[in-house]
C-alpha cells in the first residue's frame, strides 16, 4: 500500500492531462517506455533495500559504494529535491477542491488551500507509521476501484479521430513528454527509508514491487489513453491537472463530476501522506549523521514517530510554496525542476547498485536502467538548469554543515552493522 500509494496519486491524477497537452497521442509511447523502465527501476531499490533496510535509504546504499563524503552530498541534494518536489501533490489537491466551485481559481488560493493540505498530511503522521499505513490501505482500495469505474464509463465517449494527428507539436515534444510523465514514476525509492520499519523486508518486498508495478503500470495507461481519446484537446490551464475529474464531466455532467473531484483530493492526500512518511524519514536520518541539527532526530515514546523531522517539514515545504506564491506561478515548474533532479540522483544510486547487488541477472538489468537513464537526461533541457542549482545548494549545505567527530563515529557504527 505505501509503495502504490507514493506513486499512484501524483501520475494518475496530474500528469496525464499534461502529458497529453504537451505531446498529445505521442503521449501513450513516453508512458509505454517509462512502464516497462518502472518494474526494473524499482527492483533495483527493493534489492538494495533488503540489503540494507534503513531509515537511510539511498544515503545508505551510496556511501557503502562511494565514501561518506559523496553520500553526504547526495543526502542533502535529496532532502531538498523531496522539499520542491512533495508540494505539488498538496497543490495539485488544492486545484481538485476548489473546482468543486470554481473552475479556474488563483494561483493565491491555490497555494493557499494547498498549504493546509500539506500541514494536515504532516499532522497525520504524527499518529505513528503503523495506524496511518492501515488507514491508508483501506481508503485506498476503495478509490482505486472508483478510478477504474471512471475510466470504464468514459471510454464510451472516446473518440478515434482525437489520435490524428499522433504527434501535434512534432516528435520531439515525446522528449517533453517523457520528463512530464517521468515524474509520475518518482517514488519507487519511497519505500527505501522505511524498510528499518518493514517486517522480514526480505520476503515482503518482492511481492510488493511485482503487484504495485503491475497495478500502477495498468491504472496509468489506461487512464492516459482515456484522457487522450475522451478529453477535447483544447482543454488547458488547470483542467490539465483536473483531467480526471473531466473525464467525469464528460461521461456523466457537472453535478456527478463533483464526486470525481472529492475522490481525487483523497487519493492526492494519500499519497501526500506517504511521501511526507518517506520525506520526515529521509530528515531523521540527516539529523542523525549530523548533516542536519540533531534536535530534528528526536522521537516520540508512543508510537516512535520522529516528530521533530515531520515539524521541520513545515518549514522546509513553506520555502518553494512560498517561492510559487511570489511568482505567480503553478507548480509546474516544481514538476519539472524535481523530475530532472531525481533523475541525477537515481542514477548515481544505479552506478552504486553496480558495487552492490550481485547476481547476474540483477547485473544484467541495472546496465539496462543504467543506460535508459543516461539516454533520457538530454531530453530535460533547461529543466536540468533547477537541478544543478539544488546540486550546488546540497553541496554548500554539506560544507557549512561539518559534522562533529563523534557523529562521524556513530555514522561508522550504523554503516557496519
Amino acid at each position: 500500500m505505501h509503495y502504490i500509494a507514493s506513486v499512484i496519486g501524483v501520475g494518475v491524477l496530474i500528469i496525464p492531462g499534461h502529458a497529453a497537452a504537451e505531446a498529445g497521442p505521442l503521449s501513450l509511447l513516453a508512458w509505454l517506455m517509462l512502464i516497462a523502465y518502472s518494474y526494473p527501476f524499482a527492483l533495483i531499490f527493493a534489492r538494495l533495500s533488503i540489503l540494507y533496510p534503513t531509515s537511510r535509504g539511498i544515503t545508505q546504499f551510496i556511501e557503502i559504494a562511494f565514501g561518506k563524503t559523496f553520500a553526504r552530498w547526495i543526502q542533502a541534494f535529496l532532502l531538498l529535491t523531496l522539499l520542491v518536489a512533495n508540494p505539488v501533490l498538496g497543490l495539485a489537491g488544492a486545484r481538485y477542491l476548489l473546482n468543486i466551485w470554481d473552475a479556474n481559481p488563483s494561483n493565491l488560493q491555490i497555494v493557499g488551500v494547498g498549504s493546509l493540505f500539506v500541514i494536515g498530511s504532516i499532522l497525520f503522521n504524527l499518529l505513528g507509521v503503523k495506524l496511518s499505513t492501515r488507514v491508508q490501505a483501506t481508503v485506498l482500495g476503495v478509490l482505486i476501484f472508483f478510478l477504474v469505474v471512471v475510466i470504464a464509463v468514459s471510454m464510451p465517449h472516446a473518440k478515434a479521430e482525437n489520435l490524428d494527428p499522433v504527434a501535434p507539436n512534432g516528435w520531439l515534444s515525446l522528449g517533453t513528454a517523457l520528463i512530464i510523465c517521468f515524474y509520475g514514476f518518482v517514488g519507487w525509492e519511497n519505500a527505501a527509508p522505511v524498510a528499518e520499519e518493514v517486517v522480514e523486508p526480505a520476503k515482503t518486498y518482492p511481492k510488493a514491487i511485482f503487484w504495485a508495478v503491475v497495478s500502477v503500470g495498468t491504472l496509468y495507461f489506461a487512464m492516459a489513453v482515456a484522457v487522450v481519446l475522451v478529453l477535447p484537446r483544447e482543454a488547458a490551464g488547470g483542467k490539465q491537472i483536473t483531467a480526471f475529474a473531466t473525464l467525469l464531466q464528460v461521461a456523466t455532467g457537472r453535478e456527478i463530476s463533483q464526486i470525481g473531484n472529492v475522490v481525487a483530493l483523497i487519493l492526492l492526500i494519500l499519497a501526500m501522506n506517504a511521501w511526507v512518511l518517506g520525506t520526515s524519514r529521509v530528515i531523521y536520518s540527516s539529523a542523525r549523521d549530523g548533516l542536519l541539527p540533531a534536535g530534528l532526530a528526536k522521537i516520540a515514546r508512543r508510537g516512535s514517530v520522529p516528530y521533530g523531522a515531520l515539524l521541520f517539514l513545515i518549514p522546509g515545504y513553506g520555502v518553494p510554496v512560498g517561492l510559487l506564491a511570489l511568482s505567480g506561478a503553478d507548480e509546474t515548474m516544481l514538476i519539472t525542476a524535481s523530475s530532472a533532479a531525481f533523475l541525477l540522483i537515481f542514477l548515481t544510486t544505479f552506478f552504486a547498485a553496480r558495487k552492490l547487488l550481485v547476481g547476474k541477472a540483477i547485473r544484467i538489468c541495472n546496465i539496462v536502467v543504467i543506460v535508459v537513464t543516461v539516454a533520457v537526461i538530454p531530453f530535460f533541457g533547461t529543466s536540468l538548469i533547477f537541478a544543478i542549482a539544488l546540486m550546488v545548494s546540497a553541496f554548500l549545505l554539506v560544507t557549512l554543515r561539518k559534522p562533529k567527530p563523534e557523529e562521524l563515529t556513530e555514522t561508522e557504527e550504523r554503516s557496519s552493522v
